[in-house]
């Protein structure tokens, strides 16, 4: 599926559609992903599929909404030691919106390789920006309230505190990318049947 191929409406209709599933995975336990001691968060899946099925604005709008309820329920129900310094919209809505810019860039360029799927392009770009968006809001902590983090985490410098959350960004990357992978085969494969009942019907 081209995004040139949707019309306006159904733009419009996709878009507010994941950004109310946003809404939902954030204010639901379903937005979590339990795995032994540590819980993958999958709230970023619908801007990558925004960006990737409409197009950068409908990213950086899904991502918007993805910022804004990070920073309401780190105002209303903070649970780690970080999370109320997500209150600064720097920290919880730039990084998702620059995040959506990194996810739309890469899904861009991988569509420029000749004869390269876009249900690898998809799962390709799910995995990168997932890394990425954990590599910004990480790093917006440490510009916009540095000394508040290391006050919070006893002096862990940024790199340390990349260390020990990269073996969860890279399962929550592994889940990004299986979650996208499925919805664009089962896009594709509805596309397949659409044109196959079209030809027969013709």
């Amino acid at each position: 599926m081209k995004n040139n191929s949707l019309s306006l409406v159904k733009k419009l209709v996709l878009t507010a559609a994941l950004s109310a599933l946003t809404i939902i995975l954030g204010t639901t336990p379903l937005g979590m992903i339990p795995l032994g001691a540590a819980s993958l968060t999958i709230l970023h899946i619908p801007v990558i599929i925004a960006t990737c099925l409409v197009g950068l604005w409908s990213g950086v709008f899904v991502g918007s909404t993805f910022g804004i309820l990070s920073l309401i329920l780190a105002a209303t129900r903070p649970t780690g030691a970080l999370d109320p310094l997500f209150v600064n919209p720097l920290v919880s809505v730039l990084p998702r919106i620059l995040f959506a810019v990194v996810a739309w860039g890469l899904w861009k360029l991988l569509n420029m390789i000749p004869k390269l799927p876009r249900v690898v392009a998809s799962g390709v770009t799910a995995f990168a920006s997932t890394i990425a968006h954990t590599l910004m809001v990480i790093g917006c902590l440490y510009i916009f309230q540095g000394g508040a983090v290391k006050v919070a985490m006893g002096g862990t410098g940024y790199w340390v505190l990349i260390g020990s959350l990269l073996p969860q960004a890279s399962m929550e990357a592994a889940a990004a990318t299986i979650i996208t992978v499925v919805v664009f085969l089962g896009i594709f494969v509805s596309t397949k049947r659409k044109s196959k009942i079209s030809n027969i019907e013709d």
